[in-house]
């Protein structure tokens, strides 16, 4: 019996960069579902509205395929940015992939970018049905009416971040429609080749026109949008969404993603929207801009450097979880490294994290000589679960499994728990309660229970439990229970290992009780490290870059032997803002 959760790399042929892809499987016989994501999120994305659709499409005996565009994310295995060819190579080789290893005809679900990639498919024969969602036409239709030194301004532009894009009305409506959603300076998208956005305006309105007479449905919450479909002859779907400061976009709001995912189980599994055409349109991208998928699937694959990237899964009560390992130099290594990083994200963060400070952080772990592990837990990410039943006391029941596959692995025994915002919870509980943690990094930790933002929250029955509506997610009642009464700065003090804890400036200028807990213990016990870098909470650009560069210093100097003399290397660390 093939597992119901596989997570793999595909790699093809130079230039191309290996794609990290996870498999959600029901049955060998069962035709699949490829998910395109927006550009710079990863292929779960901040709300989970993809991986949550992934599981509940299983259910109804579909497989799914997620992955992340070359570049980004867990696919970022290179460092080389991604670009428009590169992007279309890799949504050709999934859904080949997924032809070749499923039964049955490929369908397509694209949002924000992977809605051009979708309908490319779609117009080429490459998919047979597919659904486009909220594809935002009038933000596309901004860089095709822009005038041609616009785009080759912005083309011109390479790798920005997406606050540096805000200063040209082009440039910032590009982003807003290949992200998928409006940008959103506090939890915005990674890293973004600005030259992709100029290449992909022009390609979205030769896919979107070709598009009558597929098999396509569109989930419309724009008129623009609702008024192309109609004039298409596509069928449609409306959204109702009213944008407001404590939800900007549908995906923030859970009618509207529950509507959507709706749509897709409906049109996916009952044939809603009617027979395949007999044959596929002619139009669409010139057969030799499609280059064919010849590589492999492996467990690992080559990082920057000497360093190695593996994919890990692993059970947790039940359940399948999935992460990712970076290794420095395998061939340098006689035995178990002496200490591990293992980063958790708060909630409802998952392993690359907003801005990818999670992948960054591996990769310059790795480059210093330390492994660095990142996974999804219960219900969070690509892992199986259900967000609903997260609780800290899970979380902890799941970094315990993951302590041990990684010794099982002979990885190493001895570990350190980098905590980010809320993570640092889990960090705390783990120094209390796991033999094996040696110490805690802790990210402008958030330790006293949360009161949440906006309007007081209304109960419902989700998934067997009582929950409210949160961040586009449900957060379950037991979460506040487990998370009530609970003294992570006792737990910390009285575990005894060391703690690097890491500020942004603007965090200390207006401390509150745990920030000032946290300021006295680095005052007053020696092994107590504190860091300030640029920025708020999540830091900016720079001072991420210093706080990652802090971590593994601070883990190299405290838990790993020196490196030889001219061993050290320099990260260069890829633009972006938080």
């Amino acid at each position: 019996m093939r597992q119901r959760l596989s997570q793999y790399f595909l790699t093809a042929h130079e230039p191309a960069d290996p794609v990290c892809v996870v498999r959600h499987h029901h049955d060998d016989a069962a035709p699949t579902v490829v998910l395109l994501t927006g550009l710079a999120l990863s292929m779960s994305e901040p709300r989970y509205l993809w991986s949550i659709l992934a599981r509940r499409l299983r259910a109804r005996g579909l497989n799914v395929v997620q992955y992340d565009h070359p570049g980004h994310a867990d696919s970022a295995a290179t460092g080389r940015p991604a670009t428009w060819p590169g992007v279309r190579h890799a949504a050709r080789a999934v859904v080949a992939h997924a032809r070749a290893t499923g039964a049955g005809p490929v369908s397509v679900i694209g949002c924000g970018l992977g809605n051009v990639l979708a309908a490319e498919l779609l117009t080429t024969g490459e998919a047979a049905s597919g659904l486009l969602v909220c594809p935002d036409l009038a933000l596309w239709r901004t860089g095709t009416d822009a005038a041609p030194g616009e785009l080759a301004a912005l083309a011109a532009r390479g790798r920005a971040a997406p606050d540096e894009l805000q200063d040209s009305s082009v440039a910032a409506a590009l982003l807003d429609a290949a992200v998928g959603e409006p940008y959103q300076p506090p939890q915005p998208a990674g890293p973004v080749d600005a030259a992709l956005l100029a290449a992909a305006a022009p390609a979205a309105w030769t896919a979107f026109a070709a598009l009558p007479g597929t098999r396509t449905l569109v989930v419309a919450a724009t008129p623009e949008d609702q008024q192309w479909t109609r004039a298409a002859g596509l069928p449609l779907r409306e959204i109702v969404h009213r944008p407001d400061k404590w939800a900007p976009s549908w995906h923030w709001e859970h009618e509207p993603r529950e509507t959507v995912m709706t749509a897709a189980v409906d049109f996916l599994t009952d044939g809603a929207a009617g027979p395949v055409p007999a044959e596929a349109p002619a139009s669409g991208p010139a057969a030799a801009d499609r280059t064919p998928y010849t590589g492999r699937t492996a467990d690992s694959v080559p990082g920057p450097g000497s360093s190695v990237i593996s994919s890990v899964h692993f059970g947790s009560d039940g359940d399948e979880l999935l992460g990712i390992l970076h290794t420095p130099d395998l061939g340098a290594a006689s035995g178990p490294w002496p200490i591990c990083l293992i980063y958790e994200p708060g909630n409802p963060g998952q392993r690359v994290d907003i801005h990818e400070c999670g992948t960054l952080l591996a990769h310059a772990g790795a480059e210093r000589g330390l492994p660095v592990f990142r996974y999804d837990s219960r219900g969070t990410g690509v892992s199986d679960g259900t967000f609903t039943h997260t609780t800290w006391s899970r979380r902890l029941a799941d970094l315990r499994a993951a302590v041990g596959r990684l010794r099982t692995q002979g990885v190493a025994e001895r570990f350190v728990v980098v905590g980010n915002s809320a993570g640092a919870r889990l960090a705390a509980m783990a120094a209390h309660a796991l033999p094996e943690v040696d110490g805690v990094v802790l990210w402008g930790p958030i330790l006293d229970e949360e009161d949440g933002e906006g309007p007081a929250p209304r109960l419902h029955r989700v998934d067997g439990t009582l929950a409210a509506a949160w961040c586009g997610l449900w957060l379950g009642v037991a979460y506040t229970r487990d998370d009530r009464g609970r003294d992570y700065p006792a737990l910390l003090r009285d575990s005894g290992v060391p703690v690097c804890v890491v500020y942004g400036t603007e965090e200390l200028d207006h401390p509150d009780g745990t920030t000032r807990l946290m300021l006295d213990g680095t005052g007053t016990r020696p092994d107590w490290q504190l860091h300030v870098v640029d920025g708020s909470h999540g830091f900016s650009a720079s001072g991420l870059a210093t706080a990652v560069a802090a971590t593994t210093a601070w883990t190299a100097t405290a838990f790993a032997p020196a490196r030889p003399a001219g061993a050290e290397t320099v990260l260069e660390v890829p633009i972006h803002d938080r």
